[in-house]
């Protein structure tokens, strides 16, 4: 389905953008900006969430036309989950901010690893959206 094609093009760059807007946000503004939206905003943040699980789930099992039925968009499919979990890590770490004790978890050892990748994973993000929308009829890819 084009809709489902077009708006994991939108979600991927959006993504790349919050990634990459703390080692590029001092040179534009735009994602300075976009930042300061995802950190600040709560509503934005769990409609993210929600529309990456739904973007998730349709690029698995509705794949452009040339595709096999099923994981067609595979690599587009799985950048927009670790976005998408990145996301979700962010908010739960964030409302958890008054309490004193935090344990050690696999959830917070994941968040460790994005946080000191941010910017490599926003730019694998990027060339993932550019490749996903330049050669849109590539199987599995």
């Amino acid at each position: 389905m084009m809709q489902i094609y077009l708006l994991s093009i939108a979600y991927l760059l959006l993504g790349a953008g919050i990634l990459l807007s703390d080692a590029y946000g001092g040179r534009y503004a735009l994602l300075l900006s976009l930042r300061y939206l995802f950190r600040t905003n709560r509503f934005f943040l769990k409609v993210l969430i929600i529309i990456g699980f739904a973007l998730s789930l349709a690029l698995g099992f509705f794949p452009m036309a040339p595709g096999p039925r099923l994981l067609g968009d595979l690599i587009p499919m799985a950048n927009t989950l670790l976005l998408t979990i990145w996301y979700a890590f962010h908010a739960l770490r964030h409302s958890d901010e008054d309490d004193q004790v935090q344990e050690k978890s696999v959830l917070e050892a994941t968040g460790q690893y994005f946080e000191k990748n941010k910017r490599n994973l926003g730019i694998i993000t990027s060339i993932v959206a550019m490749l996903h929308f330049l050669v849109p009829m590539s199987v599995l890819l």
